[in-house]
């Protein structure tokens, strides 16, 4: 009786399922690990989930489609480090913004042209979906191709790293560059006359740019595919629902956000697995706790110019502790007996070993929820995009420090690991650990209770605010300034006036002889 029971309530469950469709054009593993763990947890939930995607799922559970695009460039252990070296500048960060603009419209174009789109668009008349879920990082293009695929549809859009700065206003997000880091600038809540100078100038030059480079960009593409009547990415963009982050404000910083932006920090981070026998008794064994190095799986920790890779393994050697580092070699040169070296480490696992003590990193957001998540202090050299900002969130927080990639060697990277061993840095990094932790509602069970509430509510309309489509004119009340400043003017010039006339009327004293 139970198993027909059971059997019984998963058909219901099926039977009241959404058709959810996920776009996802970026081919950075370190962002589609965000968002994965939403389509298998939507998917378990009862929900038909497609996805498009350069990252198949080994494992599919019922209900999960997977539509592949195909490309040989997925930015895995692409990006070298000499590159970022030589744009190391007071200015680098806008070189950084054309670099996300060239790979939206190469990713948009892409993906238009991509067998995956061309089988969505032949069957977009048999296939009617409830929600539409794609990011929104770096282009607008999937905003088009949505619309074009099912006209109507509610969108959720989701966000790798804390919000870009062209997307505030699309949400109603209150931006007060005075103490809310923009993601390129990197900087903390504490900024000084010169920090707030530059992440005002940052948010607002970036704002521009984005309007007149990327907006454009993916309007002509988009065009050029169906038809010149399709409505600009920027508009239909002002349509979304929803718009799942990944921040969380014990990390992060607390700011205020709109009842459309919901924080999903961590979803990526669900039950640990199993270590390797070797790893757990490497880690297991550690008496003097353990040092856990990576920068990612797109930087290529091989392409370290000499010197440092020296340093960094002279370091090392001064160590009592055990030290793992994902390194892309099988060998390693001048390699310590306290090192371990590996091309793939499973970095959740063993971050949360109660033995590892320090994490040194390149401050990917994955990686700093992680650390604070398990709790670890860090010591982080940022190299491009977020980077900066997560290092910054961290340091001042005080569980971790930064060590600028040009001031790598033997001796600071040895004092920077020495100070987060320190008993402070890893009290902290477990103050960070609790309120990362304790959530009314786990990330998970967030992001498929929204999903369901915007395909029940067919979008979710009281959510928006008017400030959406509100002008930043209006929304930053500039016209009412500009009027008090009239009025101030107007009455100035008529106590002048009237000033003028009075002592015009007063007759003048006639000279004596």
């Amino acid at each position: 009786m139970t198993k027909y029971l059971g059997i019984l309530l998963l058909l219901l469950a099926v039977s009241h399922g959404y058709k959810i469709l996920g776009l996802f054009p970026h081919p950075a593993i370190s962002h589609y690990q965000f968002f994965q763990p939403i389509f298998r947890g939507l998917a378990d939930a009862g929900h038909e989930v497609t996805i498009v995607s350069h990252f198949p799922d080994k494992s599919p559970p019922a209900h999960y489609r997977d539509i592949v695009m195909h490309s040989s460039n997925t930015l895995m252990n692409s990006v070298d480090l000499n590159w970022f070296i030589k744009q190391q500048s007071f200015y680098s960060h806008f070189s950084e913004f054309f670099l996300l603009y060239q790979w939206g419209i190469d990713h948009c174009n892409a993906t238009l042209k991509s067998k995956a789109i061309q089988t969505l668009l032949r069957d977009k008349h048999k296939e009617k979906y409830d929600v539409i879920i794609t990011e929104q990082f770096n282009s607008d293009c999937m905003m088009g191709l949505a619309h074009a695929l099912s006209p109507g549809t509610p969108v959720i859009a989701l966000s790798s790293c804390a919000i870009m700065p062209w997307y505030y206003d699309r949400y109603a997000v209150p931006m007060n560059p005075s103490y809310n880091p923009v993601v390129f600038f990197g900087q903390n809540e504490d900024m000084n006359f010169l920090e707030r100078l530059g992440n005002w100038i940052t948010y607002h030059a970036f704002n521009a740019m984005y309007k007149y480079y990327s907006t454009p960009a993916a309007d002509a593409l988009i065009r050029y595919k169906f038809g010149h009547d399709m409505p600009s990415t920027a508009d239909l963009g002002k349509e979304t629902s929803l718009l799942f982050v990944n921040q969380h404000y014990s990390l992060s910083g607390a700011r205020a956000l709109s009842p459309q932006v919901i924080e999903l920090g961590g979803i990526h981070i669900q039950k640990a697995k199993t270590l390797d026998v070797e790893l757990q008794r490497y880690l297991d064994s550690a008496d003097n706790g353990v040092v856990y190095i990576s920068w990612g799986s797109m930087i290529r920790a091989e392409t370290l110019p000499y010197e440092k890779r020296e340093g960094i393994l002279r370091a090392i050697r001064r160590l009592k502790q055990k030290v793992i580092w994902k390194f892309e070699n099988a060998t390693l040169t001048n390699k310590p007996e306290n090192l371990l070296i590996s091309k793939w480490l499973p970095q959740r696992e063993i971050l949360c070993h109660p033995n590892v003590k320090a994490f040194m990193t390149h401050g990917g957001l994955m990686g700093t929820s992680e650390a604070a998540y398990c709790g670890v202090p860090t010591v982080v050299t940022p190299i491009y995009g977020d980077q900066f900002l997560n290092a910054n969130a961290m340091k001042y927080r005080e569980m971790g420090v930064i060590l600028k990639f040009d001031d790598i060697n033997e001796n600071s990277v040895f004092r920077a690991l020495r100070t987060v061993l320190e008993k402070r840095y890893q009290d902290n990094a477990k103050n960070v650990s609790f309120s990362y932790r304790h959530r009314p509602k786990q990330a998970l069970e967030t992001a498929i209770w929204w999903t369901e509430y915007i395909a029940k509510t067919e979008g979710g309309s009281l959510l928006k605010s008017k400030a959406t489509h509100m002008s930043a004119f209006e929304f930053y009340c500039l016209d009412i300034y500009l009027f008090w400043v009239v009025l101030a003017l107007g009455l100035f010039l008529l106590a002048k006036l009237l000033v003028k006339k009075m002592f015009a009327r007063v007759p003048k004293k006639v000279k004596s002889h």
